[in-house]
């Protein structure tokens, strides 16, 4: 993720990232544990190990699908912000083994909310 998926990225390097995580997800698979799970961080690694890989994934799919660079997700085959992108999120569910996306519209800020802003800017 941190070669990959950093704050700068581009397609081909979250494409690179997600069959990395698909060939960890295999290897985690066949992960095994000696010894006894109290005051064993490897045995708690081990129950981490494929949230950390899903959440990831998560990241990276979510990085492919968004073709913008805004805030602290810069993508360099995509420069400048676009308008569209401003009011999505891209939402990642668990569907089975897998991930789905879906693009979700950002909710309306309230009136008081954007006075604040209004009276701050």
């Amino acid at each position: 993720m941190n070669d990959l998926v950093g704050i700068i990225r581009t397609a081909e390097e979250i494409r690179q990232a997600l069959q990395r995580i698909e060939e960890l997800k295999v290897r985690a698979g066949a992960l095994t544990v000696e010894g006894h799970r109290q005051y064993n961080p490897g045995w708690h690694l081990a129950l981490d190990l494929p949230h950390m890989l899903r959440v990831s994934e998560c990241i990276a799919r979510a990085a492919l699908e968004r073709e913008e660079s805004r805030g602290g997700h810069t993508r360099d085959d995509f420069p400048g912000p676009r308008d569209e992108w401003g009011a999505l999120n891209v939402i990642c569910t668990a569907d089975g083994a897998g991930i789905a996306l879906s693009r979700k519209p950002l909710p309306v800020m309230p009136d008081e909310l954007a006075q604040i802003f209004e009276e701050t800017a």
